[in-house]
């Protein structure tokens, strides 16, 4: 076995024990490891699951881990969560330009910037979603490299909550490269292994946290070194916390009344304050990477 960014020999086990299966509420499962690179420090699932591109390509994987599926209940689970991922893109910054989202799903986010995007192409496994994603004006393609080899050019690649599933996600970030124009944009997000959950509740977060279709898991060094080795140049590492105090409660309290015991206890403001210090201090539940393609790269390397 070696390590699949850097193809090291060198690795530890991160995590051995059960992992979920599946959605909040679906099991767990063993017979995995989560192993870490003593050289890169990339820590990822092992085995690899196979079968995983007719995995993606099916119902399976949304009946398994969205139980409804549909784009209706699609954009009603998720859309509460494109808010932030619009500030900090920014509406200035989309307006008049080309999209493509990597992994567009049911077009949750792509569906928001269609309105101010020149163009937007939508790049999803799951033919069940194309029909409706060409309905809505998007261009679509399965994967990334059917857009590369359409010719496909834009201005900017988003790609949420995406990278965790790819087996290799060297070759899956060059394909972000290629797709973009010289100084194009690239906005990238995936859970955080520096979760402050990891850390003050391992024994209860991490059969959770790790789960059967998330096969890499990355620190903000990691992540933002894989992304330079593809050629672009990190604006900002930033983070998302998507999750209450609530929820953190949950977590770390023996009695499952505590989060109710909180209710309307903290004010709005606070609850505001508690997700942006835990953003500050890099202890998020996601990454937020920017990342920028020179505007003096050679036609022949781009």
């Amino acid at each position: 076995m070696t390590c699949r960014l850097c193809y090291s020999q060198n690795l530890v086990d991160y995590y051995r024990g059960p992992i979920r299966s599946g959605c909040v509420g679906s099991g767990e499962i063993n017979g995995f490891a989560v192993k870490k690179c003593c050289d890169c420090n990339f820590v990822f699932l092992d085995p690899v699951p196979e079968g995983l591109d007719l995995f993606y390509e099916s119902d399976e994987y949304r009946s398994r881990f969205d139980y409804a599926f549909d784009p209706e209940a699609i954009h009603n689970k998720y859309a509460h969560e494109q808010t932030a991922r619009l500030y900090r893109i920014g509406v200035e910054h989309i307006r008049g330009r080309s999209l493509l989202d990597l992994g567009a799903s049911a077009g949750v986010f792509i569906d928001v910037v269609r309105g101010y995007a020149s163009r937007t192409v939508a790049v999803e496994p799951f033919t069940m979603y194309h029909e409706y994603l060409r309905s809505q004006g998007h261009d679509v393609f399965s994967y990334p490299q059917d857009a590369i080899e359409s010719g496909v050019k834009v201005d900017i690649v988003t790609c949420f909550d995406v990278i965790e599933h790819i087996e290799n996600p060297r070759d899956f970030i060059s394909s972000a490269f290629k797709l973009l124009k010289p100084g194009g944009v690239f906005f990238l997000s995936m859970p955080n292994l520096d979760d402050l959950l990891l850390t003050i509740a391992p024994n209860k977060f991490k059969p959770f946290f790790f789960q059967v279709a998330h096969l890499n898991y990355f620190s903000s060094g990691v992540i933002s070194l894989l992304v330079e080795g593809s050629g672009f140049k990190i604006n900002s590492v930033d983070y998302i916390h998507k999750y209450g105090l609530d929820n953190l409660i949950r977590w770390v309290s023996e009695s499952s009344t505590a989060p109710a015991a909180i209710s309307g206890l903290f004010d709005r403001t606070f609850l505001d304050h508690y997700k942006a210090e835990v953003e500050r201090l890099g202890i998020a539940s996601h990454l937020f990477i920017v990342a920028t393609k020179d505007k003096d790269i050679s036609p022949t390397s781009s």
